[in-house]
C-alpha cells in the first residue's frame, strides 16, 4: 500500500467519523421522539379501541374435501392490524404453497403484538390447507417504531380507523332507525 493510499484512507476516516456520530445521534433522537408521539397517539385512542377493534384471525384450516368444513380461529383479544405482511408463496406449479408472514397488531388493551404465521395450502381436492400463528411477541411502542417505522404504523392506524368509522356510521344509522320505530310504536300505543 502506498503512502498516498494510506493518506487517502486516513482522510476518509476523518471525514466519516463525525458524520457517523451525527447520524447515530439523529437516529436516537428521532426514534425517541417518534416513540413519544406514538405513545401520545395510543393514549388518545385507547378509550376508543373497545369500539374500533375487530377480531384478529389467528388460524384457518380445511380438510380439502367437498363436504369438509372450513374453520377460522381468532385471537383472544380484538385489535387493529397496523402492518400486514401475510403472504402466500407458491411451491408447486400454482397448485400448492406455503402461508408465511407477520402482522403488527394494536390490541384493544393498547399493547402491540407481532403475529407470525406458517402453514400450507393446496388447490388439490382432498388435500388439506391451513395456517396458524407460529409465534406471538409483545412489543413496546419503541420496539414497534424501530421494527416497523412510525410512517407504516400511522398509515395502518389511519386505514383501520377509516374502516371503523364506516362500521360505526352504519351502526349509528341502524340504532337511529330502531329508535324511530320505537317512537312510532309509542305514538300508536297512546
Amino acid at each position: 500500500m502506498t503512502t498516498e493510499a494510506v493518506n487517502k484512507l486516513v482522510e476518509k476516516l476523518n471525514q466519516i467519523a463525525p458524520l457517523a456520530t451525527k447520524v447515530a445521534e439523529l437516529k436516537s433522537s428521532t426514534i425517541e421522539q417518534e416513540t413519544a408521539a406514538l405513545e401520545s397517539i395510543i393514549e388518545r385512542i385507547k378509550p376508543l379501541l373497545a369500539v374500533t377493534s375487530h377480531q384478529i384471525k389467528t388460524g384457518y384450516n380445511t380438510s380439502g374435501h367437498q363436504s369438509g368444513s372450513e374453520h377460522d380461529h381468532y385471537h383472544d383479544q380484538k385489535g387493529l392490524i397496523l402492518v400486514n405482511e401475510f403472504k402466500q408463496e407458491c411451491t408447486d406449479r400454482d397448485t400448492r404453497g406455503e402461508y408465511s408472514g407477520w402482522q403488527l397488531v394494536l390490541f384493544a388493551d393498547g399493547t402491540f403484538g407481532t403475529l407470525e404465521r406458517s402453514g400450507d395450502w393446496s388447490r388439490w381436492q382432498g388435500e388439506s390447507s391451513g395456517w396458524g400463528i407460529s409465534e406471538e411477541e409483545t412489543l413496546t411502542p419503541g420496539e414497534a417504531i424501530r421494527r416497523y417505522s412510525l410512517k407504516d404504523i400511522m398509515h395502518g392506524l389511519t386505514s383501520e380507523l377509516e374502516e371503523a368509522t364506516e362500521r360505526l356510521e352504519g351502526k349509528q344509522a341502524s340504532f337511529e332507525e330502531r329508535l324511530a320505530t320505537i317512537q312510532k310504536v309509542k305514538e300508536v300505543m297512546r
